[in-house]
């Protein structure tokens, strides 16, 4: 049997099995999430969600990563608005997002986070096809 899953939402299919409980006020942690796409924003909501105090950096003007390309693709327009729902839940869980911030492992140390999560994706590939360069390819 295959479990389902959600490239936007890790916890579909696992509702059962992986429960998100919020933490005593005692056990509370500062963390750092260092990009801000998909598994850096779910990361950053999850653990500010459970009470963690969580900055997210990102590097670029705008959180979703891949998304920003996918949502220009014809037909996929929906990833717009996958990415309005994750800044709505890093407004409400209250994470502390750092636009047009690249962050060192220095500064990560000298900002005293006990936990580091490190969700900088991929540098998208140029595939090997031809006519890749020609002017009506966006790539």
């Amino acid at each position: 049997m295959m479990t389902a899953s959600c490239l936007v939402n890790p916890l579909s299919g696992y509702e059962t099995e992986l429960k998100l409980e919020p933490v005593a006020p005692e056990n509370k942690i500062k963390v750092a999430v260092v990009g801000g796409g998909c598994a850096g924003l779910a990361a950053s909501c999850a653990a500010a969600e459970r009470g963690h105090d969580v900055t997210l950096f990102e590097a670029s003007q705008e959180i979703g990563g891949q998304f920003n390309f996918a949502k220009v693709v014809p037909g996929k327009e929906e990833f717009h608005e996958t990415i309005k729902y994750f800044n709505s839940r890093l407004v409400l869980s209250g994470v502390d997002l750092k636009l047009n911030t690249t962050v060192t492992a220095e500064e990560l140390i000298a900002g005293g986070y006990d936990r580091v999560v490190v969700a900088t994706g991929v540098t998208p590939r140029v595939p090997n096809i031809p006519g890749i360069d020609h002017s009506k390819v966006g790539y």
